[in-house]
């Protein structure tokens, strides 16, 4: 007997904000351009950059949590240009389970905080 299949709702990843303007670095081949995480979730996140960087350009990321060190691959998507910098959202490629582990454990506690985005 066949089985109907149904399309499954789609869930957003809980996002939240990050306080305390929390450093976040990209390495794009030989150049390293900072930023400041501005909400972050399991799936991606949102850093105000000094540069601009093209949409689908992937990268390293490198960022410090409250529970330990999370580095991975990610993909910059389409920027958005704002007075005093470059708001550039980006989603994750490739995590490693413990910075998957890591990154997990953050969201869950700045969401228990009160930084739900």
């Amino acid at each position: 007997m066949a089985h109907a299949t149904y399309p499954q709702p789609i869930v957003r990843a809980p996002r939240v904000h990050v306080p305390n303007s929390e450093a976040v670095s990209f390495a794009l081949g030989g150049r390293r351009i900072s930023g400041v995480l501005h909400k972050i979730s399991t799936t991606g996140g949102l850093a105000r950059l000094t540069h601009q960087v093209s949409a689908g350009t992937l990268a390293q990321i490198k960022l410090n949590t409250v529970v330990g060190p999370v580095s991975g691959i990610v993909e910059l998507l389409k920027p958005d240009a704002h007075v005093g910098g470059t708001l550039q959202p980006f989603k994750f490629i490739v995590l490693h389970n413990d910075d998957h582990h890591r990154l997990s454990k953050m969201v869950q506690v700045l969401k228990e905080r009160g930084f739900s985005a």
